[in-house]
């Protein structure tokens, strides 16, 4: 990438962190992950590197942003939820859940992107993804009792959410992801539900 001169000293009113994201996300689309410092990105969001690693101390930390989020409004919605099938528990927090992590559609499309474009960008994240399975996991354990049934299932509802939600970076859909991930939890259980 061809540098542009670099901010004075000082650091901006604000820092929005939003903002700065989206900044990374496209620099990485549009250049490749790999070919984007962090110094490209302070630049071109018009903060120091310094004020950059306070928001984003990773290049993952910019492509795997708001997992935590996801995971705490997951825990959440799990404990609070008053549905009584289990199917129906999992497949609607997980979907409440997934309307916490940004009103951005951009910011969730680009990420995702990212996330499916190489197994190393997949694998920044592989420890957060593995939170919220456990999140997943422990519930089903608690409801149902421990056993192979608690991470099978927690496992299935994971690898199912990833490949809607690639499908749906990938194709452009023009729907909230949540929208997209509920029709298609829907048509997993119906999937289920047949076999006999």
């Amino acid at each position: 990438m061809s540098s542009e001169p670099k901010r004075g000293r000082g650091r901006p009113i604000t820092t929005d962190p939003v903002e700065v994201g989206l900044t990374a996300l496209r620099l990485f689309v549009e250049h490749g992950i790999d070919k984007v410092t962090m110094d490209d990105v302070a630049i071109a969001a018009g903060i120091s590197r310094s004020n950059l690693f306070r928001v984003f101390p990773s290049k993952a930390a910019v492509v795997w942003g708001g997992v935590q989020q996801f995971n705490s409004a997951l825990t959440h919605a799990l404990e609070t939820s008053t549905e009584k099938s289990l199917v129906l528990v999992l497949h609607k927090s997980w979907v409440s859940a997934m309307q916490v992590i940004d009103s951005s559609l951009e910011t969730i499309r680009l990420r995702l992107k990212l996330i499916a474009s190489s197994p190393e960008v997949y694998g920044w994240g592989t420890g957060q993804l593995e939170q919220s399975r456990k999140v997943l996991e422990q519930f089903i354990a608690e409801r149902e009792g421990e056993g192979v049934r608690a991470k099978m299932i927690s496992s299935a509802l994971m690898a199912a959410s990833m490949a809607v939600l690639t499908w749906w970076a990938e194709t452009d859909d023009p729907r909230h992801p949540s929208e997209v991930l509920d029709e298609s939890f829907a048509q997993f259980e119906q999937v289920f539900a047949q076999v006999s």
